[in-house]
């Protein structure tokens, strides 16, 4: 799936985050509101447990580099329940771009070589949500 310096990259760059896991995703939340209010709407108005959510399955796909097939139904899923929320294709990248500068942000000595490991395991998880969206739509239609 990814090869062996890609996993070392994202799994290297994880161990080198700054602080604990919900000051993480909460900024990563207030970075996405400040570029796209209006998706403030789709959560709740405690983001505690979203955060968690959130850092939950990061620490999940790292802890999966070597086997994320096995992972394949579960971000299907994921992307259609995305897909309920109101969650458009386009709004991937806004947030896997707001996700990769949160963790430049954060993680220690950050460098474009861990910005690329990150936006291939990002695209990878994107693409499986977007096609578990698109799959679950043609086939309610």
């Amino acid at each position: 799936m990814f090869d062996n310096a890609t996993k070392q990259q994202v799994l290297s760059s994880a161990l080198r985050l700054r602080l604990a896991s919900s000051a993480l995703t909460r900024d990563f939340y207030d970075r996405l509101f400040d570029r796209a209010p209006e998706l403030r709407a789709m959560f709740p108005a405690d983001m505690s447990g979203q955060a968690d959510k959130l850092f939950d399955m990061v620490l999940v796909l790292v802890q999966s580099l070597d086997h994320l097939q096995m992972l394949v139904a579960e971000i299907e899923a994921l992307g259609v329940r995305h897909h309920e929320y109101g969650v458009t294709e386009e709004q991937y990248a806004l947030v896997s771009e707001v996700l990769l500068d949160t963790l430049e942000h954060h993680v220690a000595d950050w460098s474009e070589v861990d910005r690329k490991a990150w936006a291939l395991l990002l695209d990878y998880v994107c693409d499986l949500m977007i096609t578990g969206a698109r799959d679950h739509a043609s086939s309610a239609a």
